[in-house]
């Protein structure tokens, strides 16, 4: 008889404790790989940052998020973003804290992309600048 008291007295207890809880709320990822290619004359020792919005990109703060050439010189690196998500980034050598410049020799502005799913996002720089005295700031 003193067996069927524990009963209830034990539900009380897991519930209270948290033990019957649903589970957490899940958010869809997706694998974005960076394939970016810089111009010739970047030392093969060169360390490419992509500063990006997403936390997982630094949140637009050094050091950001490094990629790794590859023996084609290219450099790439793979990451995992929410799906959705908005993402907008720029590209440094951090070796030497140099911004990206476009064709025609100005600052290139933050580049951008929506998540969609697994992805390849490809660039191109077209020049570097001038170096900084240390990571950029946003």
């Amino acid at each position: 008889m003193k067996w069927f008291l524990l009963i209830p007295l034990a539900s009380v207890v897991l519930v209270g404790c948290g033990a019957i809880e649903p589970p957490p709320l899940e958010y869809p990822h997706a694998t974005v790989i960076f394939d970016v290619t810089v111009p010739e004359g970047t030392p093969a020792d060169a360390v490419i940052t992509v500063l990006g919005s997403h936390a997982s990109l630094g949140g637009n703060v050094a050091p950001g998020f490094y990629l790794r050439r590859q023996a084609n010189g290219h450099y790439t690196g793979m990451v995992r973003l929410p799906v959705d998500a908005e993402v907008s980034y720029t590209l440094w050598r951090e070796d030497v804290w140099t911004p990206e410049l476009s064709s025609e020799g100005s600052p290139m502005p933050p580049r951008s992309f929506h998540v969609a799913g697994d992805m390849t996002v490809s660039a191109q720089v077209a020049h570097w600048g001038e170096p900084l005295q240390g990571p950029p700031s946003p």
